[in-house]
């Protein structure tokens, strides 16, 4: 058993060796050599043998050069640690050659990721170059991710090459790098919501760290228990009595978010495409947020809850994204778990987002219990074909429910993306 171990070992390092140190160029001469050794066998009867000698001869040589040391380089590439799934990001090398004189070939690759190989697309991913002593040379390719996730990506790399470009050798290369993959999102222009405005607590000090402006609206006579810090100086000093400054109160519109990400269990057909629809969906809602007068305070995707405290910039967006991003689906529905800590949240909550993947009795009855926690509700269904229970028979019970196909969210999601493309400027 452990000899097989080894040997698949030794065989799959030898298959990663011939992909890395070999170019396609170098991997049709391998083939090739060996085709052609096969057909002059008999050297008494044909003539092959002499093809196979001269072929021989030029493998040798390359493979020489693949023995060399690492090239003495110096080189930086800034790979992205997000990106937005099927938009195209542009990478950028720039490799200097510190050794030897005169010319030197060399290969720039970005190997594909560690499991995702299929997923995450370099183009070019190797490239070829000239490199003269301490003159820099700039490179570009585009990275495209074709599924939302998390992936492991190997460091760039810089190897040596023959002149003919058939071997490498071992590489020089910067350290792994963990990419989030977000899922494809569009701009909605309008999203409506039934909010109201519940005060949020922390009075100015909180307001002014999720990004609130304080507006001073004026001053007022020195009341006992004002605190010292909004004592008006100059206005003080010019009456001779105490003023201090007012303050205009600040109330705000919280939202929680709730993704539905049960799928049975092996999921039926159509339902994962429904799953990674709601994924974006609800990445659209929270890009909407984002930009509005909002604070998308709770995530709640599945079994888990995530305080994201969101809004008012979009940087805090990431933090839905990045949860987003590396989500799955729950085999067990998770209303029954979720429920109790989420409730518990829900007292500053104004308004609940649910983004439901179908609609039955478990649904229904945990939206009821929001609803009658004095929190407004929009619901969002993605879902194709006939849901378990009818949900037109709740009416405006729980306020607005709209009905979304998969192919309605990726129909918007290919919009947004062909009106990226064709606004995008020319390079």
């Amino acid at each position: 058993m452990a000899e097989a171990r080894r040997s698949v070992t030794l065989l799959g390092r030898l298959v990663r060796e011939y992909r890395a140190r070999l170019t396609a160029r170098g991997q049709y001469l391998f083939w090739t050599v060996l085709m052609v050794a096969t057909l002059g066998l008999d050297t008494r009867r044909n003539q092959v043998f002499k093809i196979f000698a001269v072929l021989a001869g030029i493998a040798v040589i390359a493979a020489l050069f693949a023995f060399l040391p690492r090239p003495r380089v110096r080189f930086e590439c800034a790979l992205p640690t997000r990106v937005t799934a099927l938009t195209p990001v542009t990478v950028r090398a720039r490799i200097v050659s510190t050794g030897g004189f005169g010319q030197r070939d060399l290969c720039f690759a970005l190997p594909p990721p560690h499991g995702g190989g299929d997923k995450i697309r370099f183009t070019p991913w190797r490239t070829f170059l000239q490199a003269k002593r301490d003159e820099p040379v700039e490179l570009t390719a585009q990275l495209e991710a074709t599924r939302r996730g998390r992936y492991l990506l190997r460091g760039p790399e810089v190897r040596g090459a023959d002149p003919l470009r058939l071997a490498l050798t071992r590489e020089r290369a910067l350290d792994e790098q963990i990419l989030l993959v977000y899922p494809r999102f569009y701009s909605m222009e309008n999203f409506i919501v039934p909010l109201g405005r519940r005060y949020q607590p922390g009075g100015i000090p909180l307001a002014s760290s999720i990004g609130d402006a304080i507006e001073f609206v004026g001053t007022r006579e020195y009341r006992e228990g004002d605190p010292i810090k909004h004592i008006h100086w100059r206005s003080f000093a010019r009456r001779g009595q105490p003023v201090v400054k007012e303050y205009q109160e600040e109330y705000f519109c919280r939202i929680a978010v709730i993704l539905d990400t049960f799928l049975s269990s092996p999921p039926k057909a159509g339902e994962e495409r429904a799953f990674e629809a709601a994924v974006s969906l609800t990445a659209s809602i929270a890009d909407f947020f984002s930009r509005g007068e909002y604070i998308v305070d709770i995530l709640a995707a599945g079994p888990d809850i995530y305080e994201v405290s969101a809004g008012r910039s979009l940087a805090y967006l990431e933090n839905i994204l990045d949860v987003l991003a590396c989500l799955d689906p729950c085999p067990q529905p998770p209303f029954q778990t979720v429920g109790p800590a989420l409730f518990d949240k829900l007292a500053q909550i104004t308004t609940v987002v649910a983004v439901l993947l179908d609609w039955d009795n478990q649904r229904e009855e945990f939206l009821q219990r929001v609803k009658a926690l004095g929190t407004a509700v929009r619901v969002m269904l993605v879902h194709q074909g006939e849901t378990r229970k009818p949900w037109q028979q709740v009416g405006d019970e729980l306020g607005e429910i709209t009905l979304m196909t998969p192919e309605d969210v990726e129909r918007s999601l290919d919009a947004a993306q062909g009106g990226a493309v064709a606004n995008r400027p020319a390079a």
